[in-house]
């Protein structure tokens, strides 16, 4: 990786087995080891010469009732005492310890469930306050005896998944509900589409309410658990295959009212972006995305050929739950009207990370992508423009997997670069393969 000039201390914020014992001692943890072998580097999200956000999370056994987070926002060493006044100055309500300054590395931390822009997280993480909100009509509409909460997703700064095991005064049986906090009102706009896909789609979770004072979406409870590699390399019969196309044809096949859109232009947008961010990232392969940028954008489809539908626009694998039987499909927050597409071209990118990651050959993915391909065909009854989903798919590898490998500095993905790269130019060179309804897509 390049040096940043702007954040030298960045081999050391990355680095867990420096910053554990320094944030043991920061968070006065007693509990945990001295090692900090218990700390490990969560999220990341990086802006060469702007902002590094890193993401801390305990793994081991703790004493403390809530999940153990930290997130580090990497300063200039000499702006870092004038930024943490500028914070302070800004949240003059926080409690004792919420932020924090270290001087080497040079970052501002904030101890969970303090964080700098999600600021309502400590009330939603406040049993006696939940349990009065739970009680109200369009959530549980019930008194409530007890409530457990389990941290699912923390997102520094953007949104945290909190699931509540709630105990009704009327019922033996407890009861889950959900709730996503957010950093500024995207919450309500998701509220409005869930809202919209209530009725027409069987296969995703259900908005309850939208708090506008806490930024809180509530939603009810879809059983399962987050769809892998393994469960999908261990579908011999294609039944998981074939729900997952069924599942993705019916949300396109929805009708919703929503000013959110993604297009052609904000794909080749992403494109051309990632070369540059390379560049800063990782030099040494800057020019080789930059060959199969340019070669993709030089047959780029000319205009959008399907009709708008209803896309998920974030189709990864552990957004699709099964319990065996039923599938359902999660986190709406970026749902938009676009080219299906696109949105079918993302997940099969997905899948070829999530097989990539767990050391399966590209040949033996080719099969499960087919399938795919096929039950979304045929529950969508359209024949898909095959050529232009090879080029889609040629390009998702590289904007999606790429790019968010390169801005989420994530080492283990990173390593694989050259896979996707290869990957991308293998769908590139199909393109001009005729197209029809009997035809593979790879």
């Amino acid at each position: 990786m390049n040096q940043d000039p702007q954040f030298p201390q960045m081999p050391t914020a990355l680095n867990p087995t420096l910053m554990g014992p320094l944030l043991n001692w920061l968070l006065d943890d007693a509990d945990n080891p001295a090692s900090g072998c218990g700390w490990q580097i969560g999220e990341k999200r990086y802006k060469p010469g702007n902002s590094l956000l890193v993401g801390y999370r305990w793994v081991g056994q703790s004493g403390h009732p809530h999940t153990r987070f930290a997130t580090g926002r990497l300063c200039s060493p000499a702006e870092v005492n004038r930024e943490f006044e500028r914070e302070l100055a800004k949240r003059p309500d926080l409690a004792k310890g919420a932020l924090m300054l270290i001087q080497h590395p040079a970052m501002l931390v904030w101890a969970f469930p303090y964080d700098r822009k999600l600021r309502h997280l400590p009330t939603l993480l406040d049993h006696a306050a939940v349990a009065v909100r739970l009680q109200a009509a369009d959530l549980l509409g019930t008194p409530v005896e007890g409530l457990h909460s389990e941290v699912l997703h923390y997102l520094a700064e953007r949104s945290c998944m909190i699931r509540y095991s709630v105990q009704p005064a009327e019922s033996t049986q407890p009861r889950l509900v959900y709730a996503k906090n957010y950093a500024d009102d995207a919450g309500r706009e998701t509220f409005a589409v869930m809202r919209q896909l209530n009725g027409p789609f069987s296969w995703g979770a259900k908005a309850l309410a939208f708090d506008a004072d806490t930024l809180t979406l509530w939603q009810a409870h879809l059983p399962g658990q987050a769809l892998t590699w393994a469960a999908l390399r261990a579908d011999m019969d294609g039944t998981l295959a074939d729900k997952i196309g069924q599942c993705v044809a019916a949300l396109h096949a929805c009708r919703i009212d929503t000013p959110r859109r993604y297009t052609q232009s904000d794909v080749v947008q992403s494109l051309l972006a990632t070369p540059t961010l390379a560049e800063q990232v990782r030099p040494e392969w800057a020019g080789r995305i930059a060959r199969s940028v340019n070669s993709l954008l030089a047959q780029a489809p000319r205009q959008q050929s399907s009709a708008p539908a209803t896309l998920h626009h974030d189709l990864k694998l552990n957004n699709f739950l099964y319990d065996g039987q039923r599938l359902g499909l999660i986190d709406m927050d970026c749902v938009c009207l676009g080219d299906p597409l696109l949105d079918l071209a993302s997940l099969i990118a997905n899948i070829y990370l999530n097989g990539i990651r767990d050391a399966a050959s590209i040949e033996s993915i080719h099969p499960l992508v087919n399938r795919l391909a096929l039950s979304y065909q045929r529950h969508r009854r359209q024949v898909l423009n095959l050529a232009e989903l090879r080029w889609q798919v040629a390009a998702a590898l590289i904007h999606e997997v790429v790019r968010r490998s390169l801005r989420q500095l994530d080492e283990t993905r990173l390593k694989q670069i050259k896979r996707y790269l290869a990957l991308s130019d293998i769908y590139a060179a199909l393109c001009g393969l005729a197209t029809g309804a009997d035809d593979v897509l790879i």
